[in-house]
């Protein structure tokens, strides 16, 4: 089973929040993958071991992140908020009361004309575990016809806040995606995201690409869980 990792915002401006990384960074972490010879594209290729993504489609992802893509000739996967394209980022929590703005069509079509590939981050960025079938049917079915519409075939789904359940995996599946992005990497619908974070080095990235050893491994998946909690903030934001 293929693992993910996972990024954010790819900046070199401080952020408040730890979901991000400096485009200096980023580039050493591209270098570590190249150098380990590791097997990197998109879900559904043959003999792919890692998949590079990155969720929300923040605009920093075409300004930073994909110029070194490009310069190293890695595909990658983003997830776009499919209702918020082109807007700026009002569900998030803010940083010094600034809102970051999502990638607007023409950065995308850009990157997608170059390889890189696209997936659905549902439409409004919501816990799909607390969503009734109604909703969750607008959250995945309305954002897959929408990008669907500009980028041809979208399979792949990662789920917000990495809350996802059965009802949530069946919903998935019935929608007509191949791949789910988050949870314990057992299934093609809880495929494995390793959160790649602003304190990660390259000791740490290590450990979390080939998961070893097992006891640190074990102490940077706790690590995510601790900053994963923060985004409850978030989601209180956006119930109120």
């Amino acid at each position: 089973m293929i693992k993910a990792l996972q990024f954010h915002r790819i900046t070199p401006k401080f952020q408040l929040g730890g979901t991000w990384n400096r485009p200096n960074q980023f580039e050493r972490f591209l270098e570590f993958l190249i150098r380990s010879g590791c097997r990197i594209g998109l879900p559904g290729e043959e003999g792919v071991e890692l998949v590079l993504c990155f969720d929300d489609g923040d605009r920093s992802v075409y300004e930073y992140a994909f110029p070194l893509l490009r310069k190293y000739n890695i595909k990658a996967l983003i997830f776009l908020v499919a209702g918020f394209i082109g807007k700026k980022n009002y569900w998030d929590v803010r940083t010094f009361g600034s809102c970051c703005k999502h990638l607007c069509w023409e950065e995308i079509l850009e990157m997608h004309s170059w390889g890189i590939r696209f997936g659905s981050h549902t439409m409004t960025h919501r816990n799909l575990t607390r969503l009734n079938q109604k909703e969750l049917q607008y959250e995945l079915l309305v954002s897959r016809r929408i990008l669907e519409e500009r980028l041809g075939r979208i399979d792949t789904i990662s789920y917000p806040f990495n809350r996802v359940n059965p009802a949530v995996i069946r919903a998935v599946e019935e929608a007509g995606y191949k791949f789910g992005f988050g949870g314990d990497g057992s299934t093609k619908f809880l495929i494995k995201k390793e959160a790649i974070y602003i304190v990660d080095n390259l000791k740490s990235f290590y450990i979390k690409v080939w998961e070893r050893p097992l006891i640190l491994y074990r102490y940077e998946r706790l690590k995510q869980r601790i900053i994963n909690f923060f985004t409850l903030a978030t989601m209180l934001k956006k119930r109120r």
